[in-house]
């Protein structure tokens, strides 16, 4: 298998306790300098290896890892911290 068929994109939005989005969010591939931020709508496109496993991020926040894997969608659950959490629903394409 080449490095190419190993990549694949994933996708998603960074919101708030309240549902709403998270502008300047990090999202990165663990072990790597690849990364990127949420938009003004809190939303994300990475390419990424197919056993990458993303760390999300943001200050005031706890960071919060999901494993991309070989699955076609992806979410994540809350993560609590003392000022607030966060969510994320990641799709890869």
């Amino acid at each position: 298998m080449t490095a190419t068929q190993d990549k694949k994109t994933v996708s998603g939005t960074v919101v708030d306790e309240k549902g709403e989005a998270v502008i300047g969010a990090s999202i990165g591939e663990k072990g790597t300098t690849n990364g990127t931020i949420t938009n003004l709508e809190g939303r994300f496109s990475l390419n990424v290896s197919s056993d990458a496993v993303l760390q999300v991020s943001y200050i005031g926040y706890s960071t919060q890892e999901i494993t991309v894997g070989n699955q076609s969608n992806l979410s994540s659950s809350s993560v609590f911290t003392p000022k607030g959490n966060f969510s994320f629903r990641v799709t890869s394409k």
